[in-house]
């Protein structure tokens, strides 16, 4: 089962005056570094802090009024989490959220500002996706999953049909890839309206989930996740997603850790972005020679800005540690 054009079309009529239709931004350092023509699509600057709430209140808005009754539960490392409970309390409903042990303290916080209940378990999407199921059968609330869901694919889709709006010359699009969620919707929206744009997808070294499930040809569960992204944590990408991503993208490629956190950096530089590792991801792979396109009109997703403040630290000062070694050397 595929979301279709007509679906993703509602999603957006659904979302008109909740989220932010986020500005395309043009990059000359990334377009330098990358030989390409950049566009970042900002959605660190979404309702949220990230593209999340686009699916989350779609799933919602589309529930039936029994459904919404219950209330909703969600599992999340957090940005899906703060859409859940933004679009619950813009909706009038309870929401429950089931995060990782140990949650970055500021995701939390924006999870219970929402009026929602932060509930942690686990240190695995598994883990908590199964705590999130436990409380849907045992309080009755209705689940909203974070990818593997129609409702959800047609959300993020929505991006897909803002870039094409604001850039129809468009060639390619770079998307950060955890459950798989994201790059569906896009992937759907943008291949069905025009067909040639190259669609690209990225895992970090450190959550392998789709790439191995793409290379064993059906979804399967990584033995290990370990990763400076939180956002792309996903043992194991959904049905729904795997089937969308084999069908509609064009290639999916790994990025280092090491990578990632460097970009975070570099944006905040050169974009002046505040950016959370999983949306540093697409760049990350395309500056470093990952992803192989030149002379093309790039979009590239940046799907996130919630970062807790003492990484965002740690990573400027190791930043700019390795830079004034460099410079060192140079002289």
């Amino acid at each position: 089962m595929f979301v279709s054009l007509n679906q993703i079309k509602q999603a957006r009529a659904n979302l008109a005056g909740v989220i932010i239709p986020t500005p395309l931004q043009d990059s000359s350092t990334f377009s330098k570094l990358s030989g390409n023509q950049i566009f970042l699509k900002t959605e660190n600057l979404q309702k949220t802090g990230s593209f999340k709430i686009r699916g989350a209140y779609n799933k919602i808005a589309n529930l039936t009024s029994d459904e919404q009754s219950r209330g909703v539960v969600a599992f999340s490392a957090g940005n899906h989490g703060a859409g859940t409970a933004y679009a619950a309390q813009r909706l009038g409903l309870r929401a429950t959220v089931v995060m990782p042990e140990n949650p970055v303290t500021s995701k939390k916080n924006a999870i219970e500002s929402y009026g929602a209940r932060a509930i942690e378990y686990g240190t695995t999407s598994i883990a908590m996706f199964e705590k999130a199921y436990q409380l849907h059968q045992e309080e009755g609330l209705t689940m909203v999953h974070p990818f593997d869901d129609l409702d959800i694919i047609a959300g993020q889709g929505t991006i897909g049909l803002e870039l094409l709006h604001e850039l129809p010359e468009l060639d390619a699009v770079i998307v950060p890839v955890s459950g798989g969620g994201l790059i569906s919707g896009i992937a759907a929206a943008v291949k069905e309206l025009k067909p040639t744009i190259k669609v690209i997808g990225v895992n970090t070294e450190g959550a392998t989930a789709m790439y191995t499930s793409l290379q064993h040809g059906h979804p399967v569960e990584v033995e290990k996740v370990n990763t400076i992204a939180d956002g792309l944590m996903a043992k194991k990408p959904g049905e729904l997603t795997f089937a969308h991503t084999k069908r509609y993208v064009d290639d999916l490629v790994l990025v280092k850790e090491s990578e990632i956190a460097d970009c975070v950096s570099l944006m905040a530089e050169r974009a002046k972005l505040v950016v959370e590792p999983s949306g540093a991801a697409a760049m990350a792979a395309l500056i470093n020679g990952h992803i192989h396109l030149r002379n093309k009109k790039v979009a590239v997703m940046v799907s996130g800005g919630n970062i807790s403040f003492e990484l965002y630290q740690t990573l400027l000062k190791e930043y700019n540690e390795k830079n004034y070694k460099k410079s060192e050397v140079v002289k």
